[in-house]
C-alpha cells in the first residue's frame, strides 16, 4: 500500500487558475524543472499530464483558465524554493477548491520515520492562498 499525503483548500469564491498559479510564483514557488512546466488540463478523465517549455507559461495559464472555466480539472506541478520538495496542485471543476498532492520528495516530520511535515507546507502555502479567499484547510497523511 502506498502513502498518500495531500492538503485540500476551500475558497469562499471561484478561483482563477492563472491568478492561483501567479500567487504561488509570487511566494517563491517554481513551476519549472529543467526548463519545463508540467501541467494538466483534464479533458477526458484520464489525467494526462503534459510538459511544455517555461517560455510558454503564459499560454499554459491561458489554457488552464479556459479548461477550468469549462468545468475541467486543471493542475500544475510546483517546487518549493527551499530544497526539492513539491507536488501537484489540482484546481477542481467547481473552482472553489484545490488540492495539493505532496509527491516530490516529501519533507519528513522531525523525529518521524513515517509522517510528512504538513505544518511546513501549510506555513509556506497559507499566506499565499489566504488573499484568494481561503476559507478551509484539510490535511491528510495516510497509508
Amino acid at each position: 500500500m502506498s502513502r498518500s499525503v495531500d492538503i485540500d483548500f476551500t475558497f469562499n469564491e471561484s478561483i482563477d487558475a492563472p491568478t492561483f498559479v501567479r500567487a504561488l510564483l509570487g511566494g517563491g514557488l517554481r513551476v519549472s524543472t529543467y526548463g519545463k512546466v508540467t501541467y494538466l488540463i483534464d479533458e477526458d478523465g484520464m489525467f494526462d499530464w503534459e510538459k511544455a517549455p517555461m517560455s510558454q507559461l503564459d499560454k499554459i495559464l491561458s489554457r488552464m483558465r479556459e479548461g477550468s472555466m469549462a468545468g475541467r480539472t486543471v493542475g500544475i506541478t510546483v517546487l518549493f524554493s527551499e530544497g526539492e520538495h513539491g507536488g501537484d496542485f489540482l484546481i477542481h471543476p467547481e473552482r472553489t477548491s484545490a488540492s495539493f498532492v505532496i509527491g516530490i520528495n516529501p519533507k519528513p516530520l522531525a523525529g518521524s520515520k513515517k509522517f510528512c511535515d504538513l505544518g511546513w507546507y501549510l506555513n509556506q502555502l497559507v499566506p499565499l492562498l489566504e488573499p484568494l479567499g481561503l476559507s478551509e484547510i484539510e490535511a491528510r497523511d495516510s497509508s
